[in-house]
């Protein structure tokens, strides 16, 4: 069973930092806006409105150029902060990438990059609230640290449970799970990227 996702932009959240980071890995990786949307399997005209900080993207579509761009999600939302700076992120401020009702909600708490790029997101999940994916970029590293509950994580054909504490790294270039006990639960999820070539 696979939950509806839907993007929340937050009012609060400016735009700016999305379009920026599509046409800034766009050029990266040498690709036209024709290229980018072709490879991506969306208009030429959702990348060209998305790079002139108009519209509302879906989950998929961001998935779609996260994917052909070969960066993390959340590297689309990140803001850079530059050397010396520190950036303070509290989870109530963190911006929700993904959603579904109050069973899954993934806030973004950082991104950055180094060889290949990480993501860091909090993950919490309602009482019984079940999350499959099927699975990231190819070559993504996730590290799930439970924080707190009785949570199922991992492949979808061998789960783990884990306990306050505990932490499962794994492939998620492949399907994977997100299953809470009864009293629900929160992770902490560092996915991490190959670098591009």
């Amino acid at each position: 069973m696979f939950c509806t996702i839907t993007v929340i932009m937050n009012e609060d959240q400016p735009v700016s930092p999305l379009a920026d980071n599509i046409r800034k890995w766009r050029e990266r990786r040498g690709l036209s806006v024709s290229a980018l949307a072709r490879e991506a399997g969306i208009s030429k005209s959702t990348v060209s409105e998305l790079e002139r900080g108009n519209g509302n993207p879906s989950l998929d579509t961001l998935w779609s150029l996260a994917r052909t761009l070969n960066v993390p999600l959340g590297g689309l939302f990140a803001v850079a902060v530059g050397a010396g700076d520190s950036e303070l992120r509290r989870l109530v401020d963190a911006p929700v990438i993904a959603r579904s009702g109050d069973d899954f909600i993934a806030q973004l708490m950082a991104s950055w990059q180094g060889a290949g790029e990480v993501e860091v997101s909090v993950v919490t999940l309602a009482p019984n609230a079940e999350r499959n994916s099927r699975g990231n970029a190819p070559g993504v590293v996730e590290r799930a640290l439970c924080a707190d509950g009785i949570i199922e994580v991992g492949p979808a054909d061998k789960p783990v449970v884990l306990t306050p504490g505990d932490m499962l790294t794994f492939r998620a270039d492949q399907p994977h799970i997100y299953r809470a006990r009864e009293d629900g639960g929160r992770l902490f999820v560092v996915q991490q990227y190959p670098p591009a070539i």
